[in-house]
């Protein structure tokens, strides 16, 4: 039983609420208060199935929608990620080692990831958070160019994970231009020269399967397999020497470069020998030629005077010049003949002893001393060992800054002419320089030398 006052339960019979104290109903009044007993409700087996397949398709359809959710958020991360994050496409142009230009697309990403392009049916590992792809801007152009201003290149990069989950990225567009068939000169160094020869070293490199033409003339059968042309060039004394270069190289356009090989025009014939070089690594050096019959030869620089010979009747004479400065010496001779101008012949030949015989004559670095006296110290050579701190050009000529102090800073300023190493900034390297006055650096003057050996330092 019920107590209808403060609702606690009782044992039938009894008269008063243990708890309220209150009399409780007895008889009919009793059984009004009473919860009826719920029937037991049998449902039929279809209606049960029912419910569990209403459940079942209820967290399906919340699965389906998590999962549609998080898939979004997952590419919406990666568009902006891919779009203007961190993962964003880099584009650079390159020169490809077969001189064709080119660009390299660098994709970025996570380590064990894989970037799928099927514009090109290629994909790419990314490893160190970095994959690249190298391809020559020839490429995107069919044999016929001449009616070809670019072209669009669309790329549909799909990213595909270490589980194997593909997301599509966004596109990434780019215009190529149509390249100029490649050509780099190695001989001559400039456009223009000035020569004393009646032949001169032609050398260039274009792309293999290209056709070159000299002066008109087809040259192709020339070329070697790794596109190398060396040939002669013959130079008149009659002031400009115009030697026009064409290249055509498939899926290029024509290229077109003119030479100018300048040789003074004399009253007497006077040339050097090709095999005269414009380098030595001795301090004395053969120079020999061919002069008008008749004429007589003079040497305006120093020279081994007990050397010089000439024949009166072939022209063909030779003298030993000698060389007391390390680097750029002048070579000068001269012909004359009665009644006519002399001809004169002047070039440069660099003198660079061996690093053995070059660096026995080095002194160590005296700092404090070298600030001071580097015009009375011109040319002397120093033993320089520091880190490269910084690098900089001035006009067409390179310089390092190297520190060759200990605790305290000490800056010295080297133009490298070293062929041996191309040095990096933030190492240390051992140089053997000779001095060359000085050179303003951040305002401030510092002794400059010439680096003629340069190499890491031990």
């Amino acid at each position: 039983m019920k107590c209808p006052y403060c609702g606690s339960y009782c044992a039938d019979n009894t008269l008063y609420c243990p708890n309220c104290k209150q009399p409780l109903p007895t008889g009919e009044a009793a059984k009004k208060h009473e919860k009826p007993a719920k029937p037991k409700v049998y449902r039929p087996i279809w209606q049960r199935l029912l419910t569990a397949l209403v459940a079942i398709i209820s967290l399906s359809a919340l699965a389906i929608g998590g999962y549609k959710l998080w898939t979004w958020m997952y590419n919406y991360r990666l568009e902006r990620l891919y779009t203007r994050g961190q993962y964003t496409p880099t584009i650079s142009e390159i020169t490809l080692p077969d001189l064709r230009s080119g660009h390299s697309i660098a994709f970025y990403g996570q380590d064990g990831d894989q970037i799928f392009l099927p514009e090109m049916n290629r994909s790419l590992s990314i490893s160190g958070g970095v994959t690249r792809m190298e391809i020559a801007d020839s490429d995107w152009f069919g044999p016929d160019v001449n009616d070809v201003d670019h072209a669009d290149v669309t790329l549909s990069p799909m990213l595909i994970s270490e589980t194997g989950m593909k997301t599509i990225l966004p596109k990434v567009n780019f215009q190529i231009d149509v390249p100029q068939a490649p050509l780099s000169i190695t001989s001559p160094a400039s456009d223009r020269i000035d020569v004393v020869t009646s032949v001169y070293p032609l050398i260039l490199n274009v792309v293999p399967g290209s056709t070159v033409f000299v002066n008109g003339e087809d040259v192709t059968k020339s070329l070697d397999r790794s596109g190398l042309l060396s040939t002669n060039v013959s130079v008149e004394p009659i002031g400009d020497n115009v030697v026009t270069l064409i290249v055509r190289t498939p899926r290029h356009r024509e290229t077109r470069k003119e030479v100018t090989f300048f040789r003074q025009k004399y009253d007497i014939e006077l040339e050097l020998d090709t095999t005269v070089s414009d380098q030595s690594p001795s301090r004395t050096m053969a120079v020999t030629g061919k002069a008008e019959p008749g004429a007589v030869i003079s040497v305006d620089t120093d020279y081994m005077e007990e050397s010089l010979s000439m024949d009166l009747e072939t022209g063909r004479f030779s003298f030993i010049a000698r060389f007391s400065t390390i680097g750029d010496n002048v070579v000068r001779f001269r012909a004359s003949m009665p009644g006519k101008q002399d001809a004169v012949i002047s070039f440069n030949v660099n003198y660079l002893p061996s690093l053995a015989e070059y660096s026995a004559k080095a002194w160590a670095m005296d700092y404090d001393k070298l600030r001071v006296m580097f015009e009375q110290w011109s040319g002397r050579v120093f033993q320089c060992k520091g880190e490269l701190i910084d690098a900089f050009v001035d006009g067409d000529r390179s310089y390092v800054v190297m520190d060759v102090g200990g605790s305290e800073q000490q800056l010295i300023i080297l133009e490298n002419r070293s062929s041996t190493t191309s040095p990096s900034l933030g190492r240390r390297y051992t140089a053997y320089a000779d001095v060359d006055g000085q050179h303003m650096y951040k305002s401030q003057y510092y002794p400059k030398l010439v680096a003629r050996y340069m190499d890491l330092a031990t």
